[in-house]
């Protein structure tokens, strides 16, 4: 188990970010290079982990130990149990299993696992949500992935836990400043969105809060900016050829959304470009 708190109950945080095992590795590998990264936290006033997301960085020492000193530096860090999220709902079970069904949609094997198993014609017959959420985890239908220390990934669980999270906070607590999930999957953006747009048709009653997000490139973008991290290191710490999303301001001052892999030269050319403003 990590080191760091479990949060059971919200307590009025307005300012809340999501961190994902791709943003948690990331980070940690800056630190090992002597780029400090707490502060890239320092202004939210709750920092949550899902209990799924923390299995992925449990497989890693460093990862492990990285967000055990955020927390010990004063990051508001909590580990959070997905058996948790109907407190979050108020007890809502009916509503959360819309909500898990959406953040699943894309995935075959997992909504059909939901029509089979849990689903029924009257959602007051349905099982516990505390009951059926685990043996879901326990039952995972997606292929698992063998990690390098031999454990079973679940895949996608993390980034499907992280979803429900997400659209939890975004229609249950509308007083939100912001809400942000720290990721490089852009599979983790894609549930994220494609849930949010099937949710508006359940949650007609309410308005909800926007998703926001930060990928390692964002935060790359941000560390050059602000005179963090040199070139060349952005050129040691992106080791790989992906898919960049950002808006470019033209000469007639008109501005271009690209979405385009970009390669490390290409990556520090639009780092160089003050018109360039990185979104994913």
């Amino acid at each position: 188990m990590l080191n760091i708190p479990e949060y059971k109950h919200y307590n009025g945080e307005r300012r809340i970010a999501l961190l994902d095992n791709s943003a948690v590795s990331f980070m940690e590998k800056l630190e090992r290079c002597g780029i400090l990264t707490g502060e890239l936290l320092r202004g939210y006033e709750l920092v949550l982990i899902p209990n799924w997301v923390a299995a992925e960085i449990k497989d890693s020492s460093y990862r492990s130990m990285y967000t055990e000193k955020l927390y010990n530096d004063g990051i508001p860090l909590f580990i959070v149990a997905e058996e948790n999220y109907a407190q979050l709902v108020h007890k809502e079970e009916g509503r959360l299993f819309s909500i898990v069904y959406a953040a699943s949609a894309t995935l075959g094997a997992l909504k059909s696992y939901l029509r089979r198993n849990v689903e029924t014609p009257d959602p007051l017959d349905m099982d516990a949500y505390e009951d059926w959420i685990v043996k879901m985890y326990h039952d995972w239908p997606l292929n698992d992935v063998c990690t390098a220390n031999g454990r079973a990934k679940k895949k996608d669980a993390g980034e499907i836990s992280l979803t429900i999270l997400a659209e939890i906070l975004s229609w249950y607590y509308p007083s939100s400043e912001v809400i942000t999930i720290y990721t490089q999957d852009r599979d983790a953006y894609a549930f994220q969105e494609n849930a949010h747009r099937q949710l508006k048709r359940i949650f007609l009653d309410r308005k909800s809060v926007q998703v926001g997000y930060k990928s390692n490139d964002w935060l790359l973008q941000q560390l050059y900016m602000h005179g963090k991290i040199t070139l060349e290191k952005v050129k040691e710490m992106r080791t790989d050829e992906r898919t960049v999303t950002y808006t470019e301001i033209r000469k007639d001052s008109s501005t271009i959304l690209v979405t385009q892999k970009v390669d490390n030269e290409h990556f520090v050319a639009l780092l160089k470009n003050a018109t360039v403003q990185i979104i994913f």
